[in-house]
């Protein structure tokens, strides 16, 4: 459970080591930040980092409103964190393996984020924060920037800030833990990590997996789908909701023997010689909302709900015949 992969350096943070790099558009990528360390006394800034980190993970991914899904459900946008499996295919942080470099203050021109990594024996958790160019005050060398110093006789004046800082806000953008990459910011990705790639090949490798199965006539009509959206992902993403559906690995005989004796889905999609027909983007929906099962019935009442998010329940505990 990913809640107890995170646990494990929250609960003891002492046994934690940390260490800080800057990311930078240029390699080695990956920058080490060394710390000054002061009188005894003085505030660390390393202490603060670390309390910073764990503090966060603690307020935001373990809190009890905090739920974690397959990264194949993002087109439903929820308010939830997505697991990505970082593979051959897509692997934006493959550089955290890369040769690490020491951080200096000409590099703050090429920086784009930093990888904060805590460390218990074996195990490791990167948590990355990017760095927007507000974060780095002066980077250009355009805006008018002042500090405050303090001048003996002259008391508290500005000086002009001639070199760019470093900012370092409270946040955590996304985690990456055993090659898996947790985001609740898709858009973040897309932006700057190639995850419409990634999409794109899952919903292409489900496609093929229907393709496979044979109870599709016309794929092509699905692959146009995935390509709709003038080069954003849109469509793919709704693709990816069946690249895990439960309903696409059944054997083709039972599952069209299910669907028709649904009473939603015998003849919503067109059929000739027993497989689907595809001739518009809608029957594409429709197979799509099949597959994921996005309708569920009342064992009760028997009413059809419309759900968007889906959750296997946990088999309920049989207490007795209910006749007593």
């Amino acid at each position: 459970m990913m809640k107890d992969a995170i646990k494990k350096y929250v609960e003891s943070p002492d046994r934690c080591g940390l260490e800080v790099y800057v990311v930078t558009k240029v390699a080695p990528r990956l920058k080490r930040m060394n710390f000054y360390e002061g009188a005894p006394g003085e505030p660390s800034l390393y202490s603060s980092m670390k309390d910073t980190v764990i503090g966060i993970l603690r307020e935001k991914y373990l809190s009890v409103e905090a739920e974690y899904v397959s990264a194949d459900q993002i087109a439903d946008n929820q308010n939830k964190f997505y697991i990505i499996q970082q593979d051959e295919a897509y692997k934006p942080f493959a550089f955290i393996n890369d040769e690490i470099g020491t951080f200096s203050q000409a590099d703050i021109q090429d920086a784009t984020g930093v990888l904060f990594k805590l460390q218990r024996e074996t195990d490791v958790l990167w948590a990355y924060q990017h760095l927007w160019s507000m974060m780095i005050p002066n980077k250009t060398s355009k805006g008018i920037m002042g500090r405050l110093m303090h001048i003996d006789k002259q008391g508290d004046v500005f000086s002009a800030l001639t070199d760019p800082i470093l900012t370092i806000a409270k946040k955590l953008d996304l985690l990456i833990i055993d090659g898996r990459i947790i985001a609740s910011d898709h858009k973040l990705l897309q932006q700057f990590f190639g995850f419409q790639d990634y999409i794109r090949i899952r919903a292409s490798k489900t496609v093929s997996i229907v393709e496979e199965k044979g109870f599709v006539q016309n794929i092509e009509k699905m692959i146009e789908y995935c390509n709709r959206g003038n080069g954003k992902p849109k469509y793919a993403k709704k693709m990816m909701r069946i690249a895990d559906s439960k309903v696409l690995k059944m054997p083709v005989d039972k599952m069209m023997e299910n669907i028709h004796r649904s009473k939603r889905w015998n003849g919503m999609i067109p059929e000739e010689n027993g497989v689907f027909v595809l001739n518009t983007y809608a029957h594409v929906e429709l197979l799509i909302d099949l597959l994921d099962e996005r309708y569920t019935r009342s064992d009760i009442t028997d009413e059809e709900y419309d759900t968007d998010v889906k959750k296997v329940a946990e088999p309920v505990p049989q207490t007795g015949n209910g006749n007593s």
